[in-house]
């Protein structure tokens, strides 16, 4: 199988998963709502920003295996945060601190551990009170449970995606790498 054809597999796999994670978290929006509303609008724009997002970061995935220049890199990876943005919008727009955070801190290696460790510790803060006002709606039970599990599942699998993005360059032109490290590649 060629590289080009394994690419759009990835990246078409990519659409579907991002169509499942989309309703998935439509589904969790309506099943943590007090006052549950259903609109077409609000339905498409979650699932497409949801789908458009894992659509880009497959496509980085793709691309960062193929191009081995810093500043190339560097763009893909800017499309990638911008396409990543519509996630954020709305409601979403309090998960971005966790989600930067906690990306940061695992897919940014050359950052301190002690500093990647603080970093993914702040970033469970936003969550851990938006799973407490789901307890105070709801009271504290197995769906309010499912309900916490269903979050952290969703934004854990957005940062998991977020790695080829965020995963900054190392390659052959890299000043960063020591000498050693440049001959391995």
């Amino acid at each position: 199988m060629t590289a080009t054809k394994s690419g759009w597999k990835i990246i078409l796999a990519a659409v579907f998963g991002g169509l499942v994670l989309g309703v998935i978290a439509r589904l969790w929006m309506r099943w943590i709502s007090t006052e549950p509303e259903f609109t077409w609008s609000g339905t498409i724009f979650i699932v497409l920003a949801f789908t458009i997002f894992s659509s880009a970061q497959a496509t980085v995935y793709v691309l960062r295996r193929k191009i081995k220049t810093r500043r190339l890199t560097s763009v893909i990876r800017g499309g990638g945060i911008f396409l990543t943005l519509p996630l954020f919008t709305g409601a979403g727009g309090g998960m971005f601190p966790t989600v930067a955070l906690a990306s940061i801190a695992l897919w940014q290696k050359k950052i301190d551990r002690k500093i990647r460790i603080a970093l993914l510790l702040i970033s469970l803060v936003l969550p851990a009170i938006g799973i407490k006002g789901i307890g105070s709606d709801f009271g504290w039970n197995i769906p309010t449970l499912g309900r916490s599990l269903l979050v952290i599942f969703i934004y854990s699998v957005v940062i998991l995606l977020l790695k080829p993005t965020v995963t900054p360059y190392i390659g052959p032109d890299s000043s960063m790498l020591p000498k050693s490290r440049l001959k391995q590649l």
